[in-house]
């Protein structure tokens, strides 16, 4: 027996699911009660040849799922799966998108749980075309499952692997149990063999002083015997045998030159894997559903992120899945939960892998190199694992099969660009280069022109641009705005150093129903407040002199001023021409060192000279210029600056030079100036300031420190001109006047024939204890004005009984309707931080009331804000609820939400109307003239609103 060591490619179905009927889900007689779909979409997507990508989002009576899927055809010649393992060491623990890059795999999965001790290691085994990775240690591997690909390419799950490995001495006939193979828990006290896949070198006498070693060439001859000897290079296509105690006494049977035989026996036969890796808990089991042990792996019944290998019926299909938890919005599942959803998927077997924060899923996106995270991991950012599962593709280069054209905003407006990306693919979904001058563009839906691969909009309405290549079309979807009536940034101020460049910040533009969309800066027009500099090819060049300004962007009537300071106005702060309140400091006591003046300056007549030597003293090692000043230790720092720079002649020794800010709450704060100081000669350093300090702040100290224990060494370097940079003085200049978005809704309004009015309420609490009179009488009076009154959430019983209005509605307690002629008033109970989390049933009422063609004109009531600040915890159903509004929106009806909050507030978002009624409980007096009313004038379909203070807040006249 030979033994060896060593179509369109994107479719988009999203659709909202109105209480998809969940029940439970039986097999085995094992009953798995699957919560309610309230919502799903899902996006396909053709990776590589026999590999499709499907994003699952899917919103739940128990939270949202993120359900990530790899479908891998089996039948399809040019896929393969195959495991994913550092290379140096399968000790080594890696990225899953590093593994996937760096072995040019299309995509891939984290793959076994793992353990920590001396060594890290995967639990179970991981084969690669027979050849043996890893194998568990004896005693704990017949527990443990696995998955794995037969030569015959036909996928399988196994509830264990067994194997049997020893070592046969040919010259003597002494056998020898092999315990595990590249995997050592720690103690050494079994016969383990360590190839290549290990690492480069033996273990030695690094762990354990008697460590015995046996080295086997490739040709089964023993080279070496050593015990407690130094690491040794384990042999090319050989191994080494290491063992300690009774178990090392064994090996000490072998000499140099026996031959040695090598004996497998497995269950799966090794000859016939072509994959195998180790996992937890089979979940799935020729479609039955498995009653798990909840002590095993992977905790089953909690809810956690989750990764799995699930296998089609017929064995030709493979489902790679992650799901993910542990976040506000994505709650994660329990393993038997995870077996339903992957029979759902089209699993009939399927086994759990290493979860939590190691689930992990990396795709290539079609014809990109780089591999990117498509889940959300629960750490916040990709945990280093032990191993994976990867997707590889071997196709061959065809010829152009169809293209794709793609923009990095599908919203625009009229007299805006859109930058055209088109891509070819061949028949494999290879990448396929293009001749842009071949390529032809049309427009249908709005009027436009092309230059090159740039479209430009001149009229408003939804637009198909269809790109041509030969006669291989594509198309793509934009919606072309009308005119923008604001222009927003993410940035309001910037700093940027003279003769200096920077990339101009996004901008987009607002439409006044609150659409936004992104507007290139070659179409907005740019103008300057100062001699700061000026704007070509979509980059702010600033000019030579120190000076603080404005950079204003306009486009329509929108226009936004950005605060620009150019370069920075310096104060020193030590020229260092005396040792006066600087004294030298060492750490630890061993470290020796002294503070001088020398004429060498940069600046002035003397700087400082720093000399220590770290030739002793254990673990880091610093010498330090402390400063003092009026007796108080640390040198002061006034106002605000941007930076500190400081002049440093260096020895060129690598240390690292920092320094120690404390500030005005006493905290201290470390700055770098140098990681490594690996220069000779003067050089101007700069540092900027910690964001969080609160100043006035103190330089407490300048330091040279050495952290890396092997290197000792002696030096000197010299500082001088310590200086606080500051920007510019902006000073009192005129701008623009920046444009605001005006709501043509937001307008006083008489009420007509057959029109009524409404004013919406909520009781200010405490408000008569606060001021001391009966105010709350005002608070009812007005909104008795109204035919009919909203009060927004609970009010008390003397409140409730003092309106009069004919029609009052309290918005208040579960989900309640009230229709009133053409007017639909909904309220939603949010007050556990969403709908779902408050009562998931919600969710299937308000969408029928948003569906229903006879509520043209909704207004809908929360008990709390939709967005943040004090929004709903989960943020995606906050998105999915206005999703919902906009959808309603653009079918023609009218819709205004008005929630309760710590504030007064409106935006106009995308055609809603988010009103926000201050609703928390008044604290003092002066509160009062926050209480507010919000009063909406029907007249037909024509619906108007005004955020009124109830109390008018009086002017303060000044003498003369």
């Amino acid at each position: 027996m030979k033994r060896k060591i060593k179509g369109l490619i994107v479719s988009l179905l999203a659709f909202a699911i109105i209480f998809t009927a969940a029940g439970p889900s039986m097999a085995n007689g094992v009953t798995i009660n699957m919560p309610t779909t309230i919502y799903e979409s899902v996006e396909r997507t053709n990776i590589a040849s026999g590999t499709t990508y499907e994003k699952i989002m899917r919103f739940t009576t128990a939270g949202w799922w993120n359900i990530n899927v790899l479908r891998i055809n089996l039948l399809d010649p040019y896929v393969e799966v195959k495991g994913l393992y550092n290379s140096d060491s399968v000790t080594n623990r890696t990225k899953v998108s590093t593994l996937v890059e760096k072995n040019d795999a299309v995509a891939g999965i984290n793959g076994d749980f793992f353990y920590f001790n001396r060594f890290t290691g995967p639990v179970g085994s991981l084969i690669e075309d027979g050849d043996l990775v890893v194998v568990p240690r004896d005693s704990i591997h017949e527990k443990l499952p696995g998955f794995f690909i037969d030569t015959l390419n036909q996928a399988n799950v196994m509830d264990l692997f067994r194997w049997e490995i020893s070592v046969t001495n040919n010259d003597t006939g002494n056998t020898v149990k092999v315990n595990a193979v590249n995997n050592i828990y720690g103690d050494f006290n079994a016969v383990t063999m360590l190839n290549r896949h290990w690492g480069e070198k033996s273990p030695g006498n690094t762990y354990v002083a008697d460590l015995v070693e046996v080295f086997v060439n490739k040709d089964g001859i023993v080279t070496n015997v050593r015990t407690g000897d130094r690491p040794l290079k384990i042999p090319e296509n050989g191994y080494v045998l290491v063992g300690n105690g009774e178990r090392g006494q064994q090996l000490l049977d072998f000499s140099i030159g026996d031959r040695v035989g090598l004996n497998i026996s497995s269950n799966p036969d090794i000859e016939k894997i072509k994959f195998a890796i180790g996992g937890g808990n089979i979940i799935l089991d020729n479609g039955d559903y498995v009653t798990l042990d909840p002590n095993s792996a992977g905790d089953p019944r909690g809810n956690h992120p989750r990764t799995g290998i699930g296998i089609s019926e017929d064995k030709t299909e493979i489902i790679l899945v992650t799901i993910d938890g542990r976040d506000t919005s994505f709650k994660g599942v329990s393993q038997p939960m995870f077996g339903a959803i992957m029979k759902e998927l089209g699993a009939h077997n399927a086994i759990n892998l290493d979860g939590g924060g190691s689930t992990t899923m990396v795709v290539k996106p079609l014809g990109e190199s780089k591999a990117t995270v498509v889940n959300k991991p629960s750490d916040g950012a990709e945990r280093s694992v032990i191993n994976g599962v990867g997707v590889f593709s071997n196709a061959p280069k065809g010829s152009l099969s169809s293209i794709k054209v793609t923009t990095d905003d599908t919203n625009m407006f009229v007299g805006t660009s859109r930058n055209l990306t088109v891509k070819g693919y061949d028949e494999y979904f290879n990448p396929v280069e293009l001749d842009e001058s071949k390529l032809q563009f049309t427009v249908e839906g709005v009027e436009g022109e092309f230059v090159e691969n740039k479209f430009k909009a001149l009229s408003n309405g939804n637009a198909k641009i269809t790109a041509k290549y030969d006669n291989i079309e594509a198309s793509l979807d934009l919606k072309v705005l009308d005119n923008v009536k604001d222009i927003s940034t993410n940035i309001s101020s910037f700093n940027i150093d003279i003769n200096s460049e920077r990339s101009l910040p996004t901008f987009y533009g607002v439409n006044e129903d609150g659409y936004k969309a992104k507007i290139y800066p070659e179409d907005i027009e740019f103008s300057t407040v100062k001699d700061i500099g000026y704007v070509e090819n979509n980059k702010f060049y600033s000019g030579s002199k120190p000076v603080a300004g404005a950079l204003t962007a306009k486009f329509g009537t929108g226009l936004r001023n950005i605060l620009v300071y150019v370069g920075d106005e310096g104060k020193l702060l030590q020229g260092f021409e005396t040792l006066d309140n600087i004294n030298f400091a060492v750490y630890p006591k061993e470290v020796t060192g002294e503070l001088s003046i020398t004429n060498d300056a940069k600046e002035g007549k003397t700087s400082l000279v720093l000399k220590y030597d770290f030739s002793n003293g254990e673990n880091s090692r610093a010498a330090y210029a402390k400063f003092a000043f009026e007796d108080k230790a640390g040198l002061p720092i006034e106002r605000l600056p941007k930076k500190l720079g400081l002049w440093v002649k260096g020895d060129n020794m690598g240390s690292w030079l920092r320094g120690t800010l404390r500030d005005a709450k006493g905290e201290s704060h470390k700055i770098d100036f140098a990681r490594h100081v690996d220069w000779e000669g003067w050089k101007y350093i700069t540092v900027e300031l910690p964001a969080n300090m609160t100043y006035p702040v103190a330089l407490e100290e300048i330091y040279i420190v050495e952290t890396d224990v092997q290197k000792r060494h002696a030096g000197e370097i010299v500082i001088d001109g310590l200086t606080a940079l500051y920007a510019p003085e902006i000073g009192n200049i005129v701008l623009p006047t920046p444009s605001t978005l005006k709501d043509s809704k937001n307008v006083k309004a008489k009420v007509e024939t057959n029109g009524f009015s409404f004013g919406v309420v909520a009781e200010p609490k405490n408000l008569n204890e606060l001021v001391k009179y009966d105010a709350l009488s005002r608070v009812i009076s007005r909104v008795n004005e109204h035919e009919t009154a909203v009060l927004l959430n609970s009010v008390s019983k003397e409140f409730n009984n003092g309106i009069t209005s004919p029609t009052k509605i309290n918005a208040s307690g579960g989900y309640n309707k009230v229709k009133k002629g053409d007017m639909t008033f909904l309220y939603v109970n949010t007050e556990k931080g969403g709908i779902r989390s408050t009562d998931s049933n919600q969710w299937n009422l308000l969408k029928e009331d948003l569906n229903n063609d006879e509520n043209k004109n909704i207004v809908l009531f929360f008990s709390s804000p939709i967005f943040n600040p004090g929004g709903f915890t989960d943020q995606l159903e906050a998105d999915l609820l206005h999703k919902y509004l906009v959808e309603a929106w653009e079918k023609g009806k009218n819709i205004f939400v008005v929630y309760g909050g710590n504030a007064n507030s409106l935006e106009l978002r995308d055609g809603i109307r988010y009103i926000g009624l201050k609703t928390t409980s008044l604290t003092k007096a002066e509160e009062i003239y926050d209480v507010s009313i919000v009063e909406f004038v029907v007249n037909g379909s024509n619906i108007t609103y005004q955020i009124n203070p109830i109390f008018e807040k009086p002017s303060v006249k000044v003498s003369p």
